[in-house]
């Protein structure tokens, strides 16, 4: 699970990914972010615990920088469990970046942040700390003294068409898969980060084809030349005929020498001709 969160956060970690996800999610897709505007920002905060100071980490962090000052600060959390006290999270990261500008003498720049859920399941989770609270029994008379925190979640498995056409990055090609199962909506556009996009596909959906190819993407642009999707897209779909092909090979080899085992020779030259046959033995035999 490590791993597979780590995969996920390095496409994001690109300049050009990360202001196109904040453009096409927080910003409605406004060109609000630059890539050349966006730089590193820490991702761990400190908070005190009952006897000592304990750290924390956000998944990615960035500034938008403006003139070299710091105009912005955008906090993205990478989720594949989102928990019921999600809020909190958000509250807590949120409230170590602005810790950080307490005594800092600088002006003070807000802090946005959003949760990047990847899950293929809905969730019921509170949206705010309002609703955490009202569940856990507060009463609206005391509500209304308390600052709220609003959580914003982003379901990458469920984006409507109008919202994934907003992507412009290679973040376009996740979203279109996961959604529709295929990069055709964007064949005709260049993939930039080839390698994180390939290993980010394979951790998301288990699928290995994603990464069989990258060395020989790897060397074409070494060697100059653009990836476009349609190429990845054959170079994909020839992976899958060929895996198909083996297996299907392989099963038949099996079945073959089951039943020579039993000495059942007509049926060897039966499955041999006949598709229909093949399969109901197949299912026979648990092959």
């Amino acid at each position: 699970m490590a791993e597979k969160d780590i995969l996920e956060k390095v496409l994001l970690a690109y300049s050009d990914v990360f202001a196109d996800c904040e453009n096409t999610l927080v910003y409605k897709g406004q060109k609000r972010l630059k890539a050349e505007d966006i730089c590193p920002a820490p991702t761990e905060s400190f908070y005190r615990g009952r006897n000592e100071v304990h750290n924390q980490f956000e998944d990615l962090s960035a500034y938008l920088m403006e003139k070299g000052e710091i105009k912005l600060q955008f906090l993205i959390g990478n989720e594949t469990a989102l928990e019921g006290r999600q809020v909190l999270r958000k509250a807590s990261y949120q409230g170590g970046a602005y810790r950080a500008q307490l005594e800092s003498g600088k002006p003070v720049y807000p802090v946005i942040g959003m949760v990047m859920d990847w899950t293929r399941k809905g969730t019921r989770i509170p949206l705010s700390l309002h609703d955490l609270l009202r569940r856990e029994g507060v009463s609206e008379e005391d509500l209304e003294h308390v600052d709220d925190v609003k959580l914003e979640v982003y379901h990458m498995n469920n984006l409507s068409a109008e919202v994934r056409e907003r992507f412009t990055s290679d973040l376009g090609f996740v979203a279109d898969y996961l959604n529709e199962g295929s990069f055709e909506r964007r064949k005709d556009q260049k993939i930039v980060h080839v390698e994180a996009l390939c290993e980010m596909m394979e951790a998301l959906t288990g699928d290995t084809r994603f990464t069989d190819q990258v060395e020989e993407l790897l060397k074409r642009q070494e060697d100059g030349k653009e990836i476009i999707m349609c190429e990845y897209i054959d170079m994909l779909e020839a992976r899958g005929e060929a895996r198909g092909e083996a297996r299907g090979e392989t099963r038949l080899a099996t079945l073959i020498q089951a039943l020579l085992k039993e000495k059942k020779y007509r049926e060897v030259e039966a499955v041999s001709v006949n598709r229909e046959t093949r399969h109901e033995l197949y299912k026979q035999y648990g092959i």
